[in-house]
């Protein structure tokens, strides 16, 4: 098998020859700019480049996908009115408005079809890129946030966690318009011949909202895009590195695949209660084994994760979020050594 034809199978519940490993947005990100002589900012601007980027991180790490977009979580919020900046060294951008200000500024807010953004529009544009280019034989997906997630860099975290107890209908109208958008991304990305996409949920989290909060703002609306994505051949993986993450609830609301960092749940339950069912993205540290460690402990976690599984279908191995930016190369490579090593069905 080749990478997409693996990584596909896993979304699908089928057998692959071996454990699948995931590439998070631009994880190792230093040794990607230094290899290919770009930058993270010339990638916001232009889908050429964009696209050598990526590249660049499959010749490097060989892990059997990539994406169309990056850990900044504010490219879809920007082009529905929130302000971001670019930092002077090179890195994601910074929220500097939000587009909410108050309940007078939500009528302003209408869905935004992704090309026709300045920003919105690259990863699309570099969607096209890969497709052509690697398309064949590495998995390319597409990736956003989930609608809350989206409202809530239109309005703010805080701010918008107060207008649910002040204003509910707010809130909701916010989402509203959020959920439309998304909904034309999953359009897009289906133009372009893809066929999975990241879904960044980590908001859905205890540490932050009570289950019925996450059910009436959260879920309910992550529900309908993931039912929109399917209707168009997309298999969706919800990642959530939050602690607390409410799995089960966007397992139910229709995830192919959800991703999860092991350390911040108990990865036997997970195991027993979705293993065989759908799709998980067993995610290692990153923050310490991946970033501090040696590659023989890395190693050591991804057999442990893959005996724990077991034999059916259905796991992804993955680092727990976004590689760190100076994680050494050792380590990052380690990951897909040992699924090639320990991982075989």
């Amino acid at each position: 098998m080749n990478c997409r034809e693996r990584f596909l199978s896993a979304l699908r519940l089928e057998t692959p020859d071996r454990v699948p490993v995931f590439y998070q947005q631009l994880g190792g990100a230093r040794h990607v700019l230094q290899a290919s002589g770009l930058t993270i900012k010339e990638g916001f601007h232009d889908p050429e480049v964009f696209a050598r980027i990526m590249m660049k991180a499959h010749e490097l790490f060989r892990y059997d996908n990539v994406m169309i977009g990056w850990g900044d979580l504010l490219t879809e919020a920007q082009a529905m009115g929130s302000a971001w900046k670019f930092p002077e060294k090179d890195y994601y951008p910074r929220a500097e408005n939000y587009a909410v200000q108050g309940p007078e500024d939500v009528d302003k807010l209408v869905p935004v079809d992704p090309v026709e953004d300045r920003f919105w529009s690259v990863p699309l544009k570099a969607g096209a890129l890969l497709q052509e280019r690697i398309g064949r034989e590495v998995a390319v997906l597409g990736s956003t946030i989930s609608p809350f997630f989206l409202a809530s860099q239109l309005r703010g975290y805080e701010n918008i966690m107060l207008d649910t107890v002040s204003d509910p209908a707010t809130v909701h109208r916010i989402v509203k318009v959020a959920l439309e958008s998304l909904k034309m991304y999953g359009e897009r990305i289906s133009a372009l011949g893809l066929e999975a996409s990241f879904m960044d949920g980590s908001v859905a989290s205890g540490q932050l909202i009570s289950p019925e909060m996450c059910g009436e703002y959260d879920i309910t609306y992550l529900r309908q895009l993931l039912e929109r994505f399917r209707s168009l051949g997309i298999k969706t993986l919800v990642h959530n590195d939050a602690e607390l993450p409410y799995l089960n609830q966007q397992i139910e609301a229709g995830a192919a695949a959800v991703h999860y960092n092991n350390d911040l749940v108990d990865p036997v339950k997970v195991f027993r209660e979705h293993g065989g069912k759908v799709c998980l993205a067993s995610g290692i540290d990153h923050g310490v084994l991946i970033f501090r460690k040696t590659p023989e402990e890395v190693e050591g976690k991804v057999r442990e994760v893959i005996e724990l599984f077991g034999d059916v279908p259905g796991l992804i191995m993955a680092p727990g979020s976004e590689i760190p930016f100076k994680s050494p190369l050792e380590n990052i490579l380690r990951v897909r050594e040992a699924c090639e090593k320990h991982g075989r069905y």
